[in-house]
């Protein structure tokens, strides 16, 4: 199963910097990512990263708020309509999500839409019902 590293980020200047450079230090590297404001200042910066444990034990030990989300990623062809045509087949699985983020991979040409759900098991279960593969945790952290 893969993770997404979720930070509560506090949005002043250098803060974000901050998680750079704590990841840069422990050579983790960025994948994908995603700042949601909420409020009175603050957001929760999502992350992709290519070793999660590594990430959360590293920003744990500087004290930054830091969680892993279990969530599902899901292939797709890196052209137009490739989106569309897998949203298509979340919504027949009856699959609903809270957050998604992408990526693409130019070696293989294919694009990954990573989605965070309520319902792990649940979204997992339907999906795999609709034959709707779900990647290996290494082909979406990049480590293939």
């Amino acid at each position: 199963m893969a993770y997404e590293v979720s930070i509560f980020l506090e949005n002043k200047i250098g803060h974000f910097e901050r998680i750079t450079n704590v990841l840069k230090e422990t050579k983790i590297n960025i994948r994908s990512m995603a700042i949601n404001d909420t409020v009175n200042g603050w957001g929760i910066l999502n992350l992709l990263v290519d070793d999660p444990d590594k990430a959360y034990e590293a920003l744990s030990e500087k004290g930054i708020s830091v969680a892993l989300r279990k969530v599902i990623a899901l292939e797709m062809k890196d052209e137009a309509g490739g989106l569309d045509d897998l949203l298509l087949q979340v919504a027949q699985a009856d699959v609903n999500f809270n957050n998604a983020l992408g990526r693409t991979i130019q070696e293989t040409q294919t694009a990954i839409l990573v989605l965070n759900v309520d319902d792990y098991e649940e979204s997992i279960a339907k999906l795999n019902a609709k034959g709707i593969k779900i990647l290996e945790d290494q082909k979406v952290y990049g480590n293939q």
